[in-house]
């Protein structure tokens, strides 16, 4: 967001004390602050919030936030009348936040701590599988989708029978141009590295078994699991890559390998492993860091790379030169760590369930919880009513809901809200499928799931300020927030920016606030030796400027001489403070050079000029608007306090 919104803590920072109030008798309320009231949960909610635990029971402290928390009302009251809340930027800053904010409310909670638990417990286990995909598409028609179904069963039942091998089944029928050559074996892989369906499936298959057809968004698949053993946790390695590209003939295959065996030889012989990886690793993310690269752990290196890693045990091992599809490397052993506790990976693994299935389960089962609460009720007829006016325009995106005009009924309702027929012709206008005509009931079969989640979801988010106080009292402080930040810059922080008028006019009523100190002008020569500074001196009592002194002296020796000339106050330079007067001081010796000091002049005190203190000037001109402000609008919005319920804020 924007502004990192400064809430009620942080205008503490720009508040002064406030006058004394006047009294307010109505008991659900705290204070009015002009016309708006203040009740007495809402101030107590944000003392409590804001204060330290140790604090809020002090007198003292509660008088000094009264006033800060008055101040802080003001200032809103006055961006609301000033009608800040209205503008487009501050709506679109609200939705922003909003969306954010009501994100783990549109999820069912109980069911992703389920996920989570789930996706940790499994992390202990790494499983081996093998596969055979028969792709199709998620929309795809329903005549492709049973050829790939029927296709695969019929694969499934020959390796039951033992007719052929899995692994030549794979080989043969795959459609995973990565996997096939190897008889379908993707390696080891742990919870989340897999689409859900297919981690699903292989987590609950025995070692040996083959699982039923699964589907994925890939297609039907066959899994067979051929190993499953605790996982292994993490590693570290720094590595040194030299590439071979595809097709390189044997010559240069040759130059690489030799090439890999001098750098591992210089290791051998003591060298750092750093250094070579800076200057010769051809992978660039890591060279630059000394060839280290992130933790990692099964499944997520090549297959040798893995292997290679794991069979490492002590920092420092190094090992012997091998190959990848990428190129040959060598590898230093960094460290091994096992699965952190789950406390500290439930947020991370929450982050990566949102990018897949299982979000959508989060969702599922929330929308099944906002139909029964909601008292959900469809009317079927007028779905299917759909079904005759979706023609060959879907599929080529030129389909309007003009075409529904004529059906004008409830679809479902939600509480007293009703969905129509049109909201439904909108959705599917918005929504066109492109593709081969698959007729309108596959059009609507496919489209108003999809519809209906979207307005339970809308509807339940929608009622997210009524029925979560918590979430409604957040979003209101953010508000809050918004418009304290903007309302201050308008009246106070850019218009001392831009007030240049105002701000000379103040720096002249208070410019004896902005004081130089006694300083003199001076300067420091320091010679290259005794001659050079006598030559120095003469050309000082001859009037000669210190650009005029350096041009003559440094002729013949550019470093003859060097002069540092300014305007000094006292503790500045020791040298300075040790000849505060009027005159050329005698000379000193200092690193083998002569040095000697000329005050040309003492100067009084006297103001800064408004460039040489704008910044001071400009902080206490934002005070001066700030304070004058504030005096405006106490005036402008007087203070009720109800005091027998502020006896009511602080704990017994």
């Amino acid at each position: 967001m924007k502004k990192h919104i400064i809430l009620f803590t942080g205008c503490l920072l720009f508040c002064t004390s406030i006058s004394c109030f006047a009294q307010v008798s109505d008991p659900q309320i705290l204070m009015t602050v002009g016309s708006r009231p203040v009740t007495l949960e809402e101030f107590k909610s944000m003392y409590y919030k804001n204060l330290p635990a140790d604090s809020v029971k002090n007198q003292k402290a509660l008088d000094n936030y009264l006033k800060l928390f008055v101040e802080f009302r003001l200032k809103v009251n006055a961006a609301m009348d000033e009608k800040l809340d209205t503008t487009a930027a501050f709506k679109q800053e609200m939705n922003e936040y909003r969306q954010k904010l009501a994100e783990p409310y549109m999820r069912d909670q109980a069911v992703e701590d389920q996920l989570i638990k789930q996706a940790y417990d499994r992390m202990q286990t790494d499983v081996r599988a093998s596969h055979i995909l028969i792709k199709v598409g998620p929309d795809a028609s329903p005549q492709d989708t049973l050829v790939a179904y029927k296709k695969i069963t019929s694969l499934r039942e020959k390796i039951v029978k033992k007719e052929i091998s899995f692994e030549k089944a794979a080989m043969d029928n795959s459609e995973d141009s990565y996997s096939k050559v190897k008889g379908g074996d993707l390696g080891y892989f742990t919870s989340m590295e897999m689409v859900y369906p297919f981690e699903n499936a292989a987590y609950s298959l025995k070692v040996g078994e083959v699982s039923m057809p699964v589907r994925t968004q890939f297609g039907y698949h066959l899994i067979k699991v051929t190993n499953k053993k605790a996982d292994v946790g993490q590693v570290q390695v720094a590595h040194i890559m030299l590439r071979t590209p595809p097709h390189m003939n044997t010559t240069d295959s040759l130059k690489i390998k030799t090439k890999i065996d001098s750098i591992y030889a210089l290791i051998q012989q003591g060298q750092s492993f750093a250094d070579l990886a800076r200057k010769y690793s051809q992978d660039p993310s890591s060279a630059k860091s000394g060839g280290v690269i992130a933790w990692f752990g099964v499944g997520r290196m090549p297959a040798q790379f893995e292997a290679m890693a794991f069979s490492l045990k002590n920092p420092g091992d190094i090992s012997v030169p091998f190959r990848t599809n990428f190129g040959w490397h060598i590898i230093k052993f960094m460290g091994r760590k096992g699965i952190a506790p789950l406390d500290s990976l439930k947020e991370s693994i929450s982050a990566r369930m949102q990018r897949d299935k299982r979000s959508q389960e989060a969702t599922e089962a929330l929308v099944k919880q906002i139909k029964e609460k909601y008292n959900f009720k469809e009317f079927p007829e007028a779905k299917t009513a759909f079904y005759k006016i979706i023609d060959a325009s879907f599929y080529s995106g030129k389909w309007t809901a003009d075409k529904a005009k004529d059906l004008n009924g409830t679809i479902f309702t939600l509480n007293t809200m009703a969905f129509t027929q049109q909201d439904f012709a909108n959705f599917i206008a918005r929504n066109q499928i492109s593709g081969e005509d698959k007729g309108g009931e596959y059009a609507i079969n496919t489209l108003y799931p999809k519809f209906v989640k979207e307005e339970c979801l809308k509807y339940k988010n929608e009622q997210l300020e009524r029925e979560y106080p918590a979430f409604a009292e957040m979003l209101l402080e953010y508000r809050d927030g918004i418009l304290l930040f903007d309302v201050t810059d308008k009246m106070v922080w850019s218009k001392a920016l831009k007030d240049t008028a105002g701000l000379k006019k103040y720096y002249a009523e208070h410019k004896n606030n902005y004081m130089w100190p006694e300083r003199v002008d001076a300067a420091i020569y320091t010679c290259s030796d005794d001659k050079v500074a006598k030559e120095v001196k003469k050309l000082i009592k001859a009037g000669k400027t210190d650009k005029e002194i350096q041009t003559e002296i440094n002729a013949k020796d550019a470093k003859a001489v060097s002069v540092q000339s300014a305007l000094f106050a006292k503790k500045d330079n020791a040298l300075i403070d040790a000849n505060w007067k009027q005159g050329i001081s005698e000379d000193q010796n200092k690193d083998g050079k002569t040095v000697f000091v000329n005050v040309k002049k003492v100067l009084p005190p006297q103001p800064k000029a408004l460039d040489e203190a704008r910044g001071m000037v400009t902080t206490d001109y934002q005070n001066y608007l700030m304070a004058e402000w504030l005096t405006d609008l106490k005036a402008k919005y007087p203070v009720q306090i109800n005091q027998q319920e502020l006896g009511q804020v602080m704990p017994r």
